[in-house]
């Protein structure tokens, strides 16, 4: 049978035997209204799938452990509310257990230890409560605002050794809707291992090879960021050190970086070799080195085996078992796979000459391997930046596409975060805004330190027109400026704060930060029209026209009313936040 890990949640009626004795009819009547009304949509809302029903019971599987347990605060609070005006003997109310454990899989259905635990913390939960394992409370307390109550180690029946248990606090829970602190960006100290992944030298006599090298050193970044714990510097962080010029070594010293991945590659005919070695970053020892010298068409199991050698380096098998289950192969074709890793590498710094050329080079990926994921979700990024730049001739239609470009990346492959936060970027300019933080929260789920999609999310949840995701928004960018300073994405991060601070009437902030943007990438557009907005607000109508046009000067497409037309898609058509966010370029007499 498989195996897999995966988050298991049980529940059961408290007191069902006595109230079956009293009401049979009533009390069955009761139990299927409730799961028809409310554990059945709020299962699809969180991503939950029911695997049985055993008369009173429920056995459930969830993807994401964040999920799982806001799932049992949101039921559990929605039948406390409906059962308010129910006599108290009469009152539906489950007892509920959520795990973290290895099952077998048996068709639909699911067994093992895992499940057993789930159902032991299930039996120790107070009717209308919540217990939940050490695990599930280690991956939860620092991305849920709410309350855990530790109830010490437990013994309980047919399980070896003692149960630590966790009781969640629901008056301290955070409530619906309210989610604040629902997903924390990670600290930097709550990693066990931290890994930069330096961009392989290229050491053969043809410079066309280096999108070999720089597409071994991305697909192991990929691969290691899914491995759960483990913080992997940015494939942008390190490519961007290289480009500027800038000595790889002090970005590691100044991320706190434990070990480093470096490596060469050289092509010769239809052969490969690869060399990569692991250094100890504090003073440079080399802790782990090997060669690979294969065909040129085993270079995807060449990428697995430095990956998962890294895993066992310094995390034992407990990650190698974590790396086997994630671990996910893009694609067989070594063409399609070459093609991505050229447009990507051409989709940044964004003109209208790279976007062209990389999305040539997505559409040959593609028809190369049409179920490659990454030449879908590549050729979608593309097409939505060439909207968002403003260079689309035809918006409306290119939207469209990269709707069905992304969308067809998810059915190829769901979990891949990368694939996630193309969804969240497309969706989030197409209108989109509530499926486009779920994908982000699933993204940052899958690869808690990828903070990338840490201040996409943060962006999507301040642009969307409501007061709680405003908020929301604010505290992750808040939290991962302060985790990842020298992130090559800190200038756009910036820009989201501007406009954050400006849609809430700080306007001296909103400038501050723009100006903080424009320190870093003087050539930002966004950045400039931000400030210009924030000077409107401040009524200093001429420095808003000065910032205004330093904007076009860098892209004539930029103009106000494009911005304002993706502001408002951005917020689902929301006219009113669009105006509210660009309201100085309007006092200015710019928009």
């Amino acid at each position: 049978m498989e195996r897999r890990l995966t988050t298991i949640l049980a529940a059961d009626v408290a007191g069902y035997s006595r109230l079956m004795a009293a009401d049979e009819t009533g009390t069955l009547a009761s139990l299927n209204a409730q799961r028809a009304e409310l554990w059945k949509p709020k299962a699809a809302k969180y991503g939950g799938r029911v695997v049985k029903l055993m008369g009173d019971g429920t056995l459930m599987e969830f993807p994401s452990v964040v999920d799982a347990v806001e799932f049992a605060v949101d039921v559990q609070r929605a039948i406390a509310e409906r059962n308010a005006d129910v006599p108290e003997e009469l009152r539906i109310t489950f007892r509920i257990g959520v795990n973290i454990g290895d099952v077998l899989v048996d068709g639909e259905d699911i067994y093992g230890d895992g499940v057993n635990v789930a159902a032991r913390l299930e039996g120790l939960a107070e009717p209308g409560g919540i217990c939940v394992s050490g695990t599930v409370y280690e991956h939860t307390h620092t991305k849920l605002d709410a309350k855990f109550d530790d109830l010490g180690e437990r013994e309980v029946k047919n399980i070896a050794g003692p149960l630590r248990v966790y009781q969640i606090a629901l008056d301290k829970a955070p409530r619906t809707g309210q989610r604040a602190l629902r997903q924390t960006p990670p600290r930097l100290e709550q990693a066990l291992g931290s890994i930069a992944v330096f961009p392989f030298d290229v050491l053969s006599p043809d410079a066309d090879d280096a999108y070999l090298a720089d597409g071994i050193s991305s697909e192991i970044i990929n691969m290691l960021s899914r491995v759960p714990d483990l913080r992997v510097a940015s494939r942008a962080a390190m490519f961007s050190s290289r480009n500027r010029g800038e000595d790889a070594w002090d970005l590691v010293q100044s991320l706190q970086f434990r070990y480093v991945l470096t490596g060469n590659v050289r092509r010769a005919g239809d052969r490969v070799r690869v060399i990569a070695e692991l250094t100890a970053a504090a003073d440079r020892t080399q802790l782990w080195s090997n060669t690979y010298e294969r065909q040129l068409a085993d270079l995807f199991a060449v990428q697995e085996e430095i990956a998962e050698a890294i895993v066992v380096a310094f995390g034992g098998e407990y990650l190698r078992a974590e790396w086997q289950r994630v671990r996910q192969r893009p694609t067989e074709n070594l063409d399609a796979w070459g093609l991505v890793q050229k447009a990507r590498s051409l989709n940044l710094p964004v003109n209208r000459e790279a976007t062209d050329e990389a999305l040539q080079l997505a559409h040959e990926a593609i028809d190369a391997d049409p179920a490659y994921a990454g030449a879908h979700a590549c050729l979608a990024s593309v097409i939505m930046q060439r909207v968002i730049s403003g260079f689309s001739e035809q918006p409306d239609e290119d939207r469209a596409a990269a709707i069905a470009a992304v969308e067809r990346a998810s059915e190829l492959s769901s979990d891949d975060p990368l694939v996630l936060r193309t969804l969240g970027k497309v969706w989030s300019n197409c209108g989109r805004h509530e499926q486009a933080i779920t994908a982000l929260r699933r993204a940052v789920d899958i690869a808690p330190f990828d903070f990338h999609s840490w201040g996409r999310l943060g962006r999507t949840l301040c642009y969307g027109g409501d007061p709680e995701g405003l908020r929301e928004g604010q505290a992750v960018l808040d939290r991962i400026l302060t985790s990842a300073p020298d992130h090559p994405m800190v200038p756009y991060w910036y820009y989201f704060k501007a406009n954050a601070c400006s849609l809430e009437g700080r306007h001296e902030d909103a400038a501050r930060f723009a100006r903080k943007s424009l320190d870093i990438q003087p050539g930002y557009t966004g950045a400039w029209v931000a400030l210009a907005n924030a000077f409107g607000h401040l009524g200093r109508a001429g420095e808003a026209r000065e910032a205004m046009d330093k904007a076009l000067q860098v892209n004539p497409a930029m103009t106000p009313e494009h911005l304002s037309e993706q502001i408002a898609i951005a917020a689902g058509g929301d006219r009113k936040h669009a105006e509210r966010s660009l309201a100085g370029l309007k006092a200015a007499g710019l928009l």
